[in-house]
């Protein structure tokens, strides 16, 4: 047990030295900002919702502002389910097509230059109209949950990148993702420490925050 709690306080400490990035270090023209499932059913009510999704909505919205005139690309991820999508056998039924569950939250609407996409699996990357990234230098990824949806769009992204011989940096700031609690079953927490230091290990380019 105590070997276990050293391992996790080494993982913890991982994150808490990892550095700031600046948004000068960036090239805005050349970068993707990818917003996953800030929507009404996880964000603001509905069998998913978790109010530790809604406290990133101003977070969020505040750097899409910040970034938005100058940023080559903004996709929005929703959850987007009928009632016979198979993942509603793994999970709550949410985000059922045509419902308010699965619009983005009225904070995004208001910023120019977003696109959404509809996705119907925790994996937005199968969702993507386009694979081609010729002028993306650097994909940025936020919202939730940091272990489900984030974890792969990721991870699968940068697998997709390295079967091709890509050279892309995927940035995952931490102050901008998070994932939901329920006590004894999935804690928010010891989740977020393992999966940002896995996505750390393949390659994705982990830092407390953006500014």
């Amino acid at each position: 047990m105590n070997n276990l709690l050293n391992e996790l306080n080494s993982l913890k400490s991982n994150l808490d030295n990892l550095p700031i990035m600046n948004l000068s270090d960036l090239d805005l023209n050349n970068t993707d900002l990818f917003i996953v499932d800030i929507n009404n059913g996880f964000a603001k009510g509905g069998a998913l919702y978790s109010p530790r999704i809604e406290s990133l909505i101003n977070p969020i919205v505040n750097f899409t502002k910040s970034v938005s005139k100058d940023i080559r690309s903004i996709i929005a991820f929703t959850d987007y389910h009928t009632n016979a999508s198979v993942e509603l056998l793994n999970y709550p039924t949410h985000c059922i097509k045509d419902t308010i569950e699965c619009e983005i939250v009225d904070e995004l609407k208001s910023i120019d230059n977003i696109k959404i996409v509809k996705k119907n699996s925790t994996n937005g990357f199968f969702a993507l109209d386009s694979l081609n990234f010729d002028d993306t230098d650097n994909i940025i990824i936020v919202g939730d949950c940091t272990d489900i949806c984030i974890y792969q769009l990721a991870i699968t992204l940068k697998s997709y990148f390295n079967q091709n011989n890509i050279n892309k940096d995927i940035i995952v700031p931490i102050n901008l993702v998070d994932t939901y609690n329920i006590d004894n079953v999935h804690p928010a927490e010891l989740l977020n420490i393992v999966f940002l230091n896995s996505m750390i290990q393949n390659g994705i380019k982990v830092v407390k925050e953006i500014k």
